[in-house]
């Protein structure tokens, strides 16, 4: 993975052809931009000059660029997990976002 302007970007090579092959991974369900080079600082290259063109096509047609992460999260539990993490939420003293957020914390952390 790499990162440029809080955009990530994961790689991968295509023995077939000798090529790294890249796309951003963080910007919805569609890459923004795609890239390809012959070796790592090709691709490294080729990403930021992806991200700076993107941004600045952006700017030229007056358009806001998809962020990265908004974070908002959209999260569908069941009815008997949500009023479990509720009621633990509450226990612990903390509001259900704030539980979830400790949750999901501690196991990326990890």
């Amino acid at each position: 993975m790499m990162e440029y302007k809080g955009y990530v970007a994961a790689v991968e090579f295509d023995d077939s052809v000798g090529r790294l092959h890249g796309r951003v991974v963080n910007s919805g369900a569609y890459p923004i931009a795609t890239f390809e080079a012959t070796d790592v600082d090709g691709i490294r290259r080729e990403f930021q000059r992806s991200i700076d063109e993107y941004l600045a096509s952006c700017r030229e047609d007056g358009v806001e660029p998809k962020k990265p992460f908004s974070g908002n999260l959209n999260l569908r539990l069941g009815p008997d997990l949500h009023q479990r993490a509720a009621l633990s939420a509450t226990a612990h003293g903390v509001s259900l976002n704030s539980w979830i957020k400790q949750a999901v914390e501690e196991k990326a952390s990890r």
